[in-house]
């Protein structure tokens, strides 16, 4: 898949992928990501992030079932995607259900974790704004670099599995789990809502 350093570009063309070859990702590639993740801003420059990248494959085999058990218990009765009306929910739900059934098929992972400052606001939204833009700043930068991600949050499911497997401190808390490779599928354009559904000026109604 083609690389990219028009930043528009890779805005426009980062869609969700689930799928990837097994083709191996460089270490040199994912510390560049990891590296514009860290150039991400932070609440007074406080940087309360810690990134860990999993490419062993018994941990993931492991961390996968994991997930696939949290998964399949909180779906009660699972709907066929095949039996949606809508194309876009059936594409949706599809891919949802072949993620979370092949989750080790990507080759990385990346858990970015919260490591809590010594705050009041060390939970909740204002934390989350510490470093969710650092998860923006590598997806973009794994676009770039022509490689998937999908933004995929099983983690508060499995996180006694996460803590045990990867020996994660009491004061990191995983945010989210990133699987990334080599793409087989295609990037975007994304489809999105026109601009005008969302901006407003000088006031609301506006």
């Amino acid at each position: 898949m083609s690389k990219t350093s028009d930043i528009y570009e890779v805005m426009q063309t980062q869609r969700a992928i689930r799928r990837w070859t097994d083709q191996p990702v460089d270490r040199d590639v994912i510390e560049r990501i990891i590296q514009a993740a860290c150039w991400a801003p932070s609440g007074s420059n406080s940087q309360p992030w810690g990134f860990l990248v999993v490419t062993d494959d018994g941990i993931r085999e492991r961390l996968a079932e994991a997930i696939r058990n949290w998964f399949t218990a909180g779906l009660a009765d699972r709907p066929d995607p095949s039996q949606l009306p809508d194309p876009t929910q059936r594409r949706m739900l599809t891919g949802a259900f072949n993620l979370f059934d092949n989750f080790a098929a990507a080759p990385v992972w990346i858990i970015p974790c919260l490591v809590r400052p010594e705050s009041p606001a060390a939970d909740g939204l204002i934390a989350g704004s510490s470093i969710y833009p650092s998860i923006q700043n590598l997806m973009l930068a794994a676009r770039a670099e022509g490689l998937g991600t999908v933004l995929t949050t099983p983690q508060e499911g499995i996180m006694d599995d996460l803590r045990a497997e990867l020996s994660i401190p009491d004061n990191a808390r995983p945010v989210a789990i990133i699987p990334m490779g080599h793409p087989d599928a295609n990037f975007g354009p994304v489809t999105r809502k026109p601009l005008e559904t969302f901006l407003h000026w000088n006031g609301w109604s506006g």
